[in-house]
C-alpha cells in the first residue's frame, strides 16, 4: 500500500514537472518541446525529439532528445542535450549540451 502511494505521488510530481516544462517552453515564444508518456507522443513541436516505453516518461526542450525505455523510467533534456534512461526505475537528466545515459 505504501509503495503504491509512493509511486502515485512520484507520478503526480513528474506530471507537474512535465506541464511546467511545457508551459515554460510556450511562454518563451517559439515552442520547441516534445513530451512522451507511456509510449505515446503527447506533444511534438519544434526540433526536439522524445520517446518512451509503456510505463515511462520523456520530455525534451530546446533542440534536445529524451528517450526513456524499460520499467517506470524518466528522461528529461534541455538546451541541446541528450538524455537516455534504460533499465528499471531510472532517471536521466541532461542540460546544456550534456549527453546522459542512466542504468
Amino acid at each position: 500500500m505504501r509503495r503504491m502511494l509512493l509511486l502515485m505521488t512520484a507520478g503526480a510530481i513528474w506530471a507537474a514537472l512535465m506541464m511546467t516544462l511545457f508551459g515554460v517552453a510556450l511562454a518563451q515564444g517559439g515552442a520547441d518541446v516534445c513530451v512522451s508518456n507511456k509510449g505515446e507522443t503527447k506533444v511534438q513541436k519544434g526540433d526536439s525529439t522524445c520517446s518512451s516505453g509503456a510505463t515511462s516518461h520523456a520530455v525534451a526542450t530546446k533542440d534536445s532528445s529524451a528517450t526513456s525505455v524499460g520499467f517506470d523510467n524518466k528522461a528529461s533534456a534541455t538546451n541541446g542535450s541528450d538524455a537516455t534512461s534504460v533499465g528499471s526505475d531510472c532517471t536521466a537528466k541532461a542540460h546544456n549540451g550534456e549527453h546522459v545515459t542512466t542504468c
